[in-house]
């Protein structure tokens, strides 16, 4: 009983806490562009009067499909149901990572000083930024790595279920997460018992893997089968580092890592494991600069502070194993501020600017146009390239969406009967994915028959339809 309200009790403050972090940086403008398109999608969903035709995939789906559980909750689109989430999910991981660490010896002022300082991490606080599939991926990896421990020093089947659920939640919860799967296929030999690879290495890597493949086999067929992609195409340019860049972004979280797992060098039950966790999180994060799945390479590399909880949780138990414990994420703590006010990546540069207290006037053009279209209605827009209309609006009643014959009968070369016209003015990328421009080319120019211009800014253009 004692130990339940000390779970409910930390859980809501740590919840609390990452919310207040999350409504800091959107009070200063700062909304990353996945946390908008996973919460438009969910109020699309729900919120739609007919069913919704969806041209994008809808990968990764557990973030997704909790999203639309929590939507259908609260039937409110003006609550920020992605936030919530995220919210949710980190402080859950963080309870888990606390009870870990005290039910392993650490005394309870050592366990709670850890956390609080994992928390205030800079890689922490922007992967819960990003949205819950950060946080998702984060927390698949710690599950990844102690299965992996406890594989090695057990080699039990429920141990064997934990590495391959850990790699089934990154796969199945964010695009980097195949990046993790990928990366981490060289070093489950390095990871497994002997005895293991001995008796049948086909059988042990088929019962690691299985799942995921299976899982995003099927998603493969359903993709198939509807003609979509798996993978979404990625919302903001990847940005290219140079190795100095890659050099110091990996000393946020790297050194101490490579402390805690070294500690346990002559111990090969648990140096072998931590250190392929260690690598297949590095191998993830190089993987991922070939492929650009994941845009900022800060998020790529943030699942390194699982392997860091995991690597610590098995420090031998001396009597400086705490204060060593606090120093090394105390100094990760300082590494990934200094480590990220270097970064030149727009969307985590912005939300270091938002940390600060600096406001950001990107959102503006966006709620200049929302509060344009308010007291208007019919609203052609493409819903799924313009995610932050939807959410500036708070709702899809005023537009127009695919599923609706008004927006289907002219992408299918009618002539378009809705009231008002919305499309995306600057952003090139935004431009020739938005269906309405693609079908209509001149209203990039600024002009469709018997159509006029009625509000423009430097992001958005707004037609109304010309009575007869």
């Amino acid at each position: 009983m004692i130990r339940t309200f000390s779970w409910i009790s930390i859980y809501i403050s740590l919840f609390f806490l990452l919310l207040m972090s999350l409504a800091w940086t959107e009070a200063n403008g700062f909304v990353s562009n996945n946390m908008v398109e996973l919460w438009a999608k969910t109020i699309v969903q729900v919120e739609s009067s007919v069913p919704f035709k969806s041209t994008d995939s809808f990968y990764p789906p557990v973030p997704y499909g909790l999203s639309l559980v929590v939507q259908l909750a609260l039937r409110s689109p003006e609550v920020p149901v992605p936030f919530l989430l995220s919210a949710m999910l980190g402080a859950l991981v963080l309870v888990l990572w606390y009870f870990n660490l005290r039910d392993n010896g650490f005394p309870l002022f050592v366990s709670g000083l850890v956390i609080i300082l994992l928390s205030l991490n800079a890689f922490f606080l922007r992967s819960i930024s990003d949205g819950p599939q950060s946080v998702l991926c984060i927390l698949g990896t710690w599950v990844f790595a102690r299965g992996l421990v406890n594989l090695r020093l057990t080699g039990n089947a429920p141990d064997m279920m934990k590495v391959a659920v850990g790699l089934l939640v990154v796969a199945l919860s964010d695009s980097f997460g195949l990046m993790l799967c990928l990366g981490a296929l060289p070093f489950m030999i390095v990871a497994a018992r002997p005895s293991m690879i001995e008796k049948s290495p086909t059988g042990y890597m088929l019962a690691m893997f299985y799942p995921v493949v299976a899982a995003i086999g099927s998603l493969l067929f359903v993709n198939m089968i509807f003609d979509t992609s798996l993978l979404p195409n990625p919302s903001e340019p990847s940005e290219t580092l140079r190795p100095p860049n890659h050099a110091l972004l990996l000393s946020g979280l790297g050194p101490a890592t490579l402390v805690a797992v070294f500690r346990n060098i002559k111990l090969p039950r648990l140096f072998m494991p931590l250190f392929a966790a260690t690598g297949t999180v590095l191998g993830a994060y190089f993987l991922n600069n070939v492929y650009k799945v994941e845009a900022d390479p800060a998020l790529a590399i943030a699942p390194m502070l699982s392997v860091l909880v995991a690597s610590i949780r098995f420090w031998p138990e001396l009597p400086l194993r705490g204060p060593i414990a606090v120093f090394l994420v105390g100094f990760c703590l300082t590494m990934s501020y200094l480590v990220l006010q270097d970064t030149s990546h727009t969307e985590t540069e912005a939300w270091r600017n938002a940390l600060r207290g600096e406001p950001s006037q990107v959102r503006e053009p966006t709620e200049h146009v929302a509060n344009f279209l308010r007291a208007k209605s019919d609203i052609m827009v493409d819903a799924e390239r313009n995610p932050e209309i939807v959410t500036a609006l708070n709702g899809i009643e005023r537009l127009v969406v695919a599923g609706q014959p008004a927006y289907d009968w002219p992408l299918e070369g009618g002539l378009p009967q809705a009231r008002h016209i919305l499309v995306p003015r600057q952003d090139d990328a935004k431009v020739r994915a938005d269906r309405v421009l693609r079908r209509f080319p001149q209203l990039k120019e600024g002009s469709l028959p018997n159509y006029r211009v009625v509000y423009q800014n430097a992001f958005w253009r707004v037609f109304e339809r010309m009575d007869e």
